[in-house]
């Protein structure tokens, strides 16, 4: 297998090995006749040597020897791998050397993995191919280190690669937006321009068929290199997911557009795969743009780490935003089971895209999307207008916050949503979204009763008037939440009790007497509302 070594030092020493899947693909490509015989593992090579009886055989090298002397070179034990020239007599290799001796055949599985060039080629013509071979993977390994510390990494480091996989190459993040396709051809998706900040982006069109697509989204989760059916695309594409520990964070793709896929482009790409994330880890190759820093940036925030108003107000001017511009959070869910970071890229890409000017990511188990309605010239209403399609068909609630002018609030307008959410899925709601004006004065009288029981926080008017209508069999407590809410319009109270205005007034009078209450001080109306409010909770 192909082996990527990183010396944890000041600069990255990337170290890569051939092995005999490359070595075979690159003979084909060149028009060579060849038996390729494998093994179980794939040694990394260092390079060819011609074999000789006077030297000593040393591993991880590949030797080259004729046909007709197999039997004698294969059965030392020391040979990693070998390449040998010309036809045996059963056209296959020796029995010695073979891992099940009863399949001797092409393909058959040997101890170590052997290539046989059966085309009549010059000896010492193989020999050359093979030198030309390691220097050119050695070039590329070189191309690759120098592209790390160039001014546009990802770039570079593709536009090396292009030899080597011999097809057009791209990266895309997380979110589906394109961090790095230096060189485009006609078969391939004509990429979007997001408005906000133009970088380029996958297609919604095929972002929407990413999302119900199986083998799109069992892939999610591989750790390794997988090959794409052309069902979709019209054409495969070898792809390999990039991981910052645990986390997904993008994908290097190869559109087999312009030349066919080999077996070895697995182990090329998986090296390819390594060392970029090795590079995202020691944040050698991060690209400066609304991507990874934001995300970082906005989770320091909501966890209030970041407390420097300074580096705050440094990162609002790179996005254009004002500190008193309009903002709104939302935080979405899902109650689906099978619903979790991985699975939910697409849809958080989904949802990135059609905020007018904003952010989403993925924090503490939900989707937190942070909108700037300012900078987007919009409205909240217009903003949940555009996402309703996306969040319903993708079963998931959201909780919306208040509309602040503070960027510095912004982790208590992510509480808002947050709250607001608990509150709309705790209830007998079947909605999708949840505001949290809807659920405020819900909100203050659960956080005061948390020291306080709410029968305490009642005002004791509402004992009285309940202890009077018990002894005398009378209304008085109704009439007064009547009164109260038809905000002491005396017509429609009477009308709403049925009774005649001058009973009403009757009654109003036994009130204040009864509760000693002034109904005309304002501050007074609103205790006695909000007790209401909190009595009729607890019946």
């Amino acid at each position: 297998m192909a082996e990527a070594v990183l010396e944890h030092s000041d600069t990255f020493q990337p170290k890569f090995q051939v092995n005999m899947r490359i070595i075979a693909d690159e003979l084909e490509r060149q028009g060579r006749e060849i038996r390729f015989y494998g093994s179980d593992q794939e040694t990394g090579l260092d390079g060819v040597k011609l074999a000789s009886k006077k030297g000593t055989v040393r591993q991880n090298y590949v030797y080259l020897f004729p046909a007709r002397e197999a039997s004698e070179w294969l059965s030392d034990p020391d040979l990693s791998a070998a390449v040998m020239v010309g036809r045996t007599e059963e056209s296959v290799l020796p029995h010695n050397v073979m891992k099940h001796p009863e399949q001797c055949g092409e393909g058959a599985f040997c101890r170590i993995p052997v290539i046989q060039i059966t085309d009549g080629a010059d000896f010492f013509e193989v020999f050359d191919q093979l030198q030309q071979i390691f220097e050119k993977y050695g070039r590329w390994e070189w191309a690759l280190y120098r592209a790390l510390g160039s001014p546009k990494p990802l770039d570079d480091i593709l536009l090396a690669s292009m030899e080597i996989f011999r097809n057009p190459m791209f990266i895309h993040d997380a979110n589906f937006f394109v961090v790095s396709a230096p060189r485009h051809v006609e078969e391939m998706p004509v990429w979007e321009i997001d408005p906000r900040t133009g970088r380029r982006m996958v297609p919604m069109s095929i972002i929407n068929d990413f999302r119900v697509d199986v083998e799109y989204l069992e892939g999610l989760g591989e750790k390794g290199v997988v090959l794409f059916s052309a069902e979709q695309r019209g054409y495969r594409i070898l792809y390999r997911n990039l991981w910052n520990q645990n986390r997904y964070v993008g994908r290097i793709l190869i559109d087999e557009i312009e030349g066919a896929l080999a077996p070895g482009d697995n182990d090329l790409l998986d090296y390819l795969g390594r060392l970029v994330e090795t590079c995202i880890l020691k944040k050698e190759l991060f690209w400066v743009d609304m991507g990874n820093n934001a995300e970082q940036f906005f989770t320091s925030l909501l966890n209030e780490e970041l407390q420097d108003q300074q580096k705050i107000m440094n990162y609002l001017q790179f996005l254009k935003w004002n500190r008193n511009d309009t903002y709104l959070c939302l935080c979405i869910v899902t109650d689906q089971k099978d619903f979790n970071t991985l699975s939910a890229s697409a849809t958080l890409g989904q949802i990135d895209v059609q905020i007018p000017a904003g952010y989403a990511f993925v924090y503490k188990g939900s989707i937190v999307a942070i909108v700037n309605l300012t900078y987007a010239g919009t409205s909240g209403k217009d903003v949940l207008s555009r996402l309703a399609i996306t969040l319903r068909e993708g079963l998931l609630k959201t909780g919306v916050s208040s509309e602040i002018n503070d960027f510095l609030l912004i982790s208590k307008s992510y509480r808002q949503a947050y709250i607001a959410l608990e509150m709309g899925r705790s209830g007998s709601s079947t909605n999708w979204c949840y505001y949290f004006q809807d659920y405020m004065l819900d909100y203050m009288i659960s956080s005061a009763s948390q020291e306080v029981p709410v029968q305490m926080l009642c005002d004791d008017a509402l004992r009285k008037l309940q202890e009077y209508d018990g002894e005398n069999h009378a209304e008085m407590y109704q009439t007064l939440l009547v009164y109260l809410c038809q905000e002491r319009n005396m017509l429609r109270t009477a009308r709403a009790l049925f009774i005649h205005r001058s009973t009403l007034s009757y009654r109003l009078e036994r009130i204040r007497k009864i509760t000693g209450m002034n109904l005309d001080d304002a501050q007074v109306r609103l205790r006695l509302l909000l007790s209401y409010y909190m009595a009729q909770g607890m019946l």
